[in-house]
Formats: structure tokens, sequence, C-alpha cells
């Protein structure tokens, strides 16, 4: 961690440390590596404090104003792999594809993806390595300026929830609005559209496996 966190804790609190992180936690993921336990030892003491702020200032009735934070990390910035699922359940014609997205949909409802992760598999499987490190980074991007901009509220720090929470009420209880299901349910969409192509071409290749 020394050598980590001396860069990631300097990052931490800005927009460019976010995609940084997002990218390395998922570069670790796809070689085996459980990157949420590796990045969370030094960027979870980091969030906490920034979110600790923007409670104690929605508590004096004062407008929160740090963007990245716990609440941030957990319901926006992790917004990427539900994507794969729902681009399997919407066109994969493979028999192992439909199987698999029965399968981890359900969990994802609760943010787990290990059953996708070892289902599709996503781990080590470059076919799939650019939405996978990668879409995380562009959901993360697009929350941020949807707080920046004042279109979402930044969330409260009051409703300090799991990330196990399901998306679409995570936002609501974070934010405290609607605009944060809103965002959610965009950043989701967002995530299926870039995993759409990659999860065509394989499933294409593996019926042709299948009839064979």
């Amino acid at each position: 961690n020394g050598t980590l966190g001396i860069p990631l804790t300097m990052l931490g609190g800005s927009l460019a440390g976010m995609v940084v992180v997002k990218i390395f936690e998922q570069f670790l993921w796809f070689f085996g590596l459980h990157g949420t336990s590796i990045i969370q030892a030094v960027m979870d003491p980091i969030h906490q404090v920034l979110e600790d702020q923007n409670r104690v200032a929605s508590v004096a009735g004062e407008i929160p104003t740090n963007i990245i934070s716990m609440s941030f990390r957990n319901h926006f910035a992790s917004i990427g792999v539900v994507g794969a699922i729902i681009a399997i359940l919407i066109v994969a014609k493979s028999k192992q594809y439909k199987e698999v997205g029965k399968i981890a949909s359900v969990p994802y409802i609760f943010n787990i993806g290990e059953p996708a992760l070892f289902g599709i598999p996503l781990m080590l499987n470059f076919s799939f390595i650019i939405p996978f490190v990668f879409t995380n980074a562009v959901t993360t991007i697009v929350a941020y300026f949807a707080f920046y901009f004042g279109l979402v509220p930044i969330p409260t720090g009051l409703a300090q929830i799991p990330w196990t929470t399901p998306p679409i009420i995570s936002g609501y209880f974070v934010t405290g609005s609607i605009m944060g299901s809103l965002l959610q349910i965009v950043l989701i969409v967002i995530a299926t559209m870039i995993w759409l192509p990659f999860i065509k071409v394989a499933d294409k290749q593996i019926c042709i496996e299948e009839a064979q």
C-alpha cells in the first residue's frame, strides 16, 4: 500500500483520480485479483472523510460540495458490468449466454457480479478487456459531470447505505432526489450500449461452436 498509497491519496478526491482508480480496479479484476478489496484498503479512508464532510454540511443545512465520496464511488462510479448482463438478456442467442443471463441477473440486482465474472467469463477473456476495464471509467465521468453541472444533487452523506443496495433505490437515497435514480438509469443504459457490440460478437462465435 505504501507504493500506491501516496499517489492514490493525492488523486483520491479528483475526477482524474477516480477514473484512474476505476480503471486500475477493473484491470486487477481482469487478471483474477480482487480489485475492489485492493483499492478499498487505500481509498476507503479518503472517500469516507469526503462523505463525512458532506454529511456535516447537510446537517448544518448547507449544500454538500464533495462530488466524489463513498456514495459516489459505490453507487455511481461502479456501474459497468451490469451492462454486460443486460446486453446478454437483450441479444444473446447461444444457450450458454442465455443461461448465464438468467443466473447472473438476479444477484446483480444487489450488485453482486461474481456469477457474471465466472459465468461469461469476463476474467482473462480478451474479447471483453475493453468494456470490462473502461466502462466504469465512462460512467464515472458521466456521473461526475451530472453532479458538477447541478443536474443531480450531490450525495448528502446522510444515507450511507451498503454497496449491495439495488441501483435506482440507492440513487434516490444517497442524493435525496429522484434525479439520483434517473442518473443511475442513464448510466446503466450507457454501460449496456458499450457492452452490446462485444456481447454480440462473442455470442455469435458461441452459437457457431454450439452448432458444431
